[in-house]
């Protein structure tokens, strides 16, 4: 799968489990595991705004929160992963019959403009 093939296939997945992007969001990195039947992708969204930002995560149904688990971004660049902080929050949608979201954030970098985002496909 090329890169923009994979970049579309995070996206559709996580499109399909509750995430909707508008123009006011950009994504910076997406990184797609197909596997059958589990197939998961990571995202990472930039918003053009903290309001924007708490709107997508809202949308996306992320309302099970808690602190984040660094080991979560093992396998993802360390440039594309958030920093380590005690204030470092996670959320999850959710579980459907097709899978969930979850997304993770740290309100105090980026002015909470940015969610690093899970979709797992069940």
């Amino acid at each position: 799968m090329n890169a923009r093939s994979a970049e579309k296939a995070a996206e559709s997945l996580a499109s399909n489990l509750g995430l909707h992007l508008s123009e006011a969001d950009t994504i910076l990195y997406t990184k797609y595991y197909s596997s059958f039947p589990d197939s998961s992708a990571y995202l990472v969204i930039e918003s053009t705004s903290r309001a924007r930002a708490e709107e997508l995560r809202a949308e996306a149904g992320l309302t099970s929160c808690g602190p984040a688990v660094v080991h979560d971004f093992g396998r993802i660049p360390s440039e594309y992963r958030p920093v380590p902080s005690s204030i470092l929050t996670s959320c999850e949608s959710p579980m459907t019959g097709q899978g969930f979201l979850r997304g993770v954030w740290n309100p105090a970098v980026d002015q909470g403009r940015r969610v690093y985002m899970w979709a797992i496909q069940m």
